[in-house]
């Protein structure tokens, strides 16, 4: 394996795992005893990334990680560990580390993570040469919000989001932006390797490549920027932060849409403020409807401009639902689209397959359509087979 030759040390002062280490690579690899040892090779610039044995899986060792990092933020830091607990986890990610394998290393698992490391990550730099971000608009950032929980939008960005997807030559990032208790990844039964915790690990040196590399591909070719693991995770994700990830999403991907948490703050208006579109879910409830008034009450008393917030009515057709042209007039915007409610859609949540997939036809993957059609805009005829999003 040249890159191990050229690009990889193995850093640990255990001799049985050295030796296991070494035999996989038959012999040529570089090895350190210890991290002041690891950070005199680094010096040299050639090493792309760092293999740390079980010696350094403990809280003891993550300043001393930190440092190697912060040394180099660029280098690839891989933690090998007997056992890989959510502790251990959040503090290797917090030290810079990219990903914790569990012993004993095989050849497989190695093997695949040099080659996303070196496909993604290590190549980034020649292959951001063929893309012309300068010659492209950015792409369009579409938030979807609520202002109560239980309100079906997450529901509704992963099934708007697979439908934009559908769209010829157009790339889509489904961004789980609700850092405590994203759901996405659950919806569309996708588990995913890297999060954002990662890319905000990564700010300083964060491009289209990298930011790619973390990304978890959904079956369909959607692309999904995970949440945290765990609500712990979230403290490392500021505001300042994932706008950054935005604009760099922008720059590659045509849709870029975000589903967020039910609540109103700093983070969510920020992600308003960014949004070209905001699709506002709000039940066929009052107590949706009051959530609903209340949070474009104080989007408007902050100065926030509205004009681009789109009002869409979830669970349309319930039991004891409200009227329409009282909603309207209490939230002082037209109802822009409508999805009705189906025992179709528990189902696919239950089943991870969101509903455009297992009912496709059916009348709430239409409401989703009529969604996904308020922010893809006119579609010329013809680009899709059927019509827009493939409809009969």
């Amino acid at each position: 394996m040249s890159l191990a030759e050229h690009n990889l040390l193995v850093v640990d002062q255990d001799d049985d795992f050295v030796s296991a280490a070494k035999e996989l690579f038959e012999g040529r690899l570089p090895v350190a005893r210890s991290i002041e040892e690891a950070s005199s090779t680094v010096e040299s610039g050639e090493l792309r990334m760092l293999l740390l044995g079980p010696s350094f899986s403990n809280d003891e060792s993550m300043e001393s990680i930190r440092t190697l990092h912060n040394q180099d933020p660029s280098l690839i830091l891989m933690l090998v560990a007997e056992s890989v607990t959510a502790d251990l986890l959040r503090s290797a990610m917090r030290a810079g580390v990219s990903d914790v394998l569990e012993a004993p290393l095989n050849e497989p698992m190695i093997e695949a993570a040099i080659e996303q490391f070196s496909h993604d990550v290590l190549k980034r730099k020649s292959t951001v040469k063929d893309m012309a971000p300068t010659e492209r608009e950015s792409g369009q950032i579409i938030t979807v919000t609520s202002a109560k929980g239980g309100s079906g939008k997450t529901v509704m960005a992963t099934n708007v989001a697979l439908l934009l997807n559908r769209l010829p030559d157009k790339k889509v990032v489904l961004v789980d932006a609700d850092l405590q208790f994203g759901d996405v990844c659950l919806l569309l039964q996708i588990e995913p390797r890297f999060t954002m915790v990662n890319a905000a690990h990564e700010l300083h040196h964060l491009d289209p490549e990298m930011l790619d590399s973390l990304l978890t591909e959904h079956p369909t070719g959607l692309r999904v920027l995970a949440a945290p693991l765990e609500p712990a995770f979230a403290d490392d994700i500021t505001t300042a932060g994932l706008m950054q990830m935005l604009d760099v999403l922008q720059e590659t991907y045509d849709f870029v849409v975000v589903d967020t948490a039910s609540m109103l703050d700093e983070l969510i208006l920020s992600l308003i403020e960014k949004a070209d579109d905001v699709l506002m879910i709000v039940d066929m409830d009052l107590p949706s409807l009051k959530n609903a008034k209340l949070a474009l009450e104080t989007l408007r008393l902050l100065k926030f401009s509205t004009s681009n917030v789109k009002l869409v009515m979830n669970r349309s057709n319930a039991k004891n639902k409200l009227n329409n042209k009282e909603i309207e007039a209490a939230l002082k915007m037209e109802i822009a689209a409508a999805v009705p409610s189906d025992a179709s859609v528990p189902n696919s949540v239950n089943e991870g397959r969101p509903v455009v997939e297992t009912d496709p036809k059916g009348k709430v993957a239409k409401g989703f359509e009529s969604v996904a059609s308020l922010v893809a805009g006119k579609i010329p005829e013809g680009t899709s087979k059927g019509g827009l999003f493939g409809r009969k």
